[in-house]
């Protein structure tokens, strides 16, 4: 059984991940009607990797697309979503996997709840540090709790993974071109703080696996994202001057405490998403 899911993917030298990725979606209990690997300008193997995929599985399923230049993932996702035709958009990051019952459990949910314009699923405990994850279905007889993030929680901190995002296709918003560091926050944030109904579901179905260059390693270039966010949705009237001095500033004040102690950063963000729940 296929459901009415368009899978994203934008790809960068990630010949050596991509793989495990397309799998974990193959390996579905209910898989997507299509998988759109959109090629960022990589210059590694990986065009002809994804080329390779394609042959591999059935016929139209996995569509693709090569960029010349590297653009940044915010234009290779909105590429992938324009060239989408089902209802829904996961958005998976090549250098992570899905647990098996990620789609069957969010997207029967999205379903029985059409008034949902977003939802995304709890980070996970850990990062995965092998190319193994867990096969094993055990999720969709589990009790499910899921709660609307609010203007406050979405401001305090990003509450999602990007691969853990299923959105409607037809909605007006896109990720923002210009952008290539916290671009996904950013859209969350729109999106919020334009009172659009998000939620976050309470399972962990996204592997998340350090990769050395991935851009979240550049912690500067994320932190200097992170301020333009709040920047920008100032010039848009979305929050305040306040609220834009006070979030900048806490962006900043969380800077230096992930370069004295990753650790203790690392446990504030666990305290304040248990808090949160």
């Amino acid at each position: 059984m296929k459901t009415s899911v368009s899978v994203v993917i934008p790809c960068y030298f990630c010949a050596h991940t991509i793989d495990r990725a397309v799998n974990s979606i193959a390996q579905q209990t209910l898989r997507p009607s299509e998988v759109i690997l959109v090629n960022d300008g990589s210059e590694d193997d990986t065009w002809k990797i994804i080329q390779k995929l394609q042959a591999e599985y059935e016929e139209n399923w996995i569509k693709i697309v090569d960029l010349k230049l590297n653009y940044g993932p915010s234009k290779a996702r909105n590429i992938g979503w324009d060239l989408a035709t089902q209802d829904y958009i996961a958005f998976l990051d090549a250098d992570n996997a899905w647990h098996p019952e990620k789609i069957a459990f969010q997207y029967l949910w999205m379903c029985n709840n059409p008034h949902v314009l977003v939802s995304g699923h709890a980070p996970p405990g850990s990062i995965a540090n092998s190319n193994k994850y867990n096969l094993e279905p055990i999720l969709l007889n589990q009790d499910l709790k899921a709660r609307v993030v609010t203007k406050k929680q979405i401001l305090k901190s990003n509450p999602f993974e990007t691969s853990s995002i299923m959105i409607k296709r037809n909605i007006h918003y896109r990720f923002d071109n210009r952008k290539r560091y916290c671009e996904d926050y950013f859209l969350w944030m729109q999106i919020c703080l334009d009172q659009q109904i998000i939620y976050l579901l309470d399972k962990q179905l996204t592997y998340v696996y350090k990769q050395p260059k991935s851009l979240s390693s550049n912690i500067w270039k994320m932190r200097l994202g992170d301020i333009n966010n709040f920047w920008k949705l100032w010039r848009n009237n979305r929050i305040n001057w306040a609220e834009m001095i006070y979030l900048i500033s806490k962006s900043l004040i969380k800077f230096m405490i992930l370069l004295i102690s990753p650790k203790l950063h690392s446990y504030m963000k666990y305290i304040l998403y248990s808090h949160q729940n």
